[in-house]
């Protein structure tokens, strides 16, 4: 009972090997490789394990095109380590999480924080934003935390309310 979707794929401003065709082949070999990936997820402690269940390629049709017409030289589509870092940081902590608070089990919110503790800081807009003022980000636990800051104090003008907005503002009036 599948129904197509209707939404045209978007392809400007988006380097070729990040088009939805490739990532979407990428999730379909993922899929097809490996089974219960939720299951191992639980399972398995250690982050450099869990990055390996990512390192799957498109099959051999999508080394040879960017999208289902146009055919292109041999590159072989794999995921990088920073699209793989980027999964574990936006995706699979926090479903990990989730999953450990809704269950009442600390073991998975405890794995995830850690492997948010292991992983290195993300670098965008917004933490270059607070490096710019003095406050840097080791780790991706670090970058999250100053992302959820912007995203719910800085964003909403709630200076005020953020322990961080406050000390800046005082630091100004001196």
């Amino acid at each position: 009972s599948l129904q197509p979707v209707a939404l045209p794929l978007q392809f400007l401003r988006m380097r070729p090997g990040n088009f939805p065709t490739i990532r979407l082949s990428q999730l379909a070999a993922l899929i097809q490789q490996s089974s219960h990936i939720f299951s191992k997820l639980l399972e398995t402690e250690q982050l450099s394990a869990v990055t390996s269940f990512f390192e799957v390629s498109a099959n051999d049709f999508w080394h040879y095109h960017y999208t289902f017409h146009l055919a292109s030289s041999f590159k072989p589509k794999t995921l990088g380590a920073d699209s793989i870092q980027n999964i574990v940081i936006n995706t699979l902590a926090p479903v990990l999480f989730a999953y450990g608070l809704h269950h009442g089990k600390e073991d998975y919110k405890e794995k995830a924080v850690r492997w948010l503790s292991e992983l290195a800081a993300e670098k965008n807009s917004i933490t270059r934003g607070f490096s710019l003022l003095g406050i840097k980000s080791k780790t991706a636990f670090d970058s999250q935390a100053l992302i959820e800051l912007k995203n719910e104090y800085c964003s909403h003008k709630r200076c005020l309310h953020c322990a961080v907005g406050a000390s800046l503002l005082k630091r100004e009036a001196y």
